[in-house]
């Protein structure tokens, strides 16, 4: 019993080793068709393999102008799969055509040549200019 104890502890030891610290930013602005779409809010995630828990790396609002910039680092032994959501409420319809009552949620993968190693971004992911009027095939809706 004590052995297999000894087993566990040197195995998450040996795994904590050679874990690593690796960082992902994204910049953009988002727009509304012609006008910037501020206050929505934009969340960085690291997607994990059950039974670990995907990670919220950082939480941001787009600007009065619509801009937004966020980075997060995570330590993992493997590669991080990080993807960007957006939350907000433009073209929306809403639950029952109450358009308050729900947000509309979109989620980008982020290219892997965009994470590297490190507590610092190294090259930006530069998203651009986005309108977010047009849905999105595979978008969900967040209510409440």
């Amino acid at each position: 019993r004590m052995k297999s104890l000894y087993v566990l502890l040197f195995s998450s030891l040996a795994f904590s080793v050679y874990a690593r610290d690796q960082t992902v930013g994204i910049r953009g602005t988002l727009t509304c068709g012609s006008e910037p779409l501020a206050g929505a809010e934009v969340k960085l995630w690291e997607l994990d393999t059950w039974p670990d828990p995907d990670d919220n790396l950082a939480t941001v609002k787009t600007d009065s102008r619509g801009r937004f910039e966020i980075f997060g680092s995570e330590n993992e032994f493997t590669s991080i799969s990080p993807v960007i959501k957006f939350y907000h409420r433009c073209n929306n319809k809403g639950l029952f055509n109450l358009p308050k009552l729900c947000k509309r949620k979109i989620t980008y993968e982020i290219p892997k040549k965009y994470i590297n190693s490190g507590k610092q971004v190294g090259t930006w992911f530069e998203m651009g200019e986005m309108n977010m009027e047009a849905k999105v095939k595979g978008e969900d809706t967040e209510c409440i």
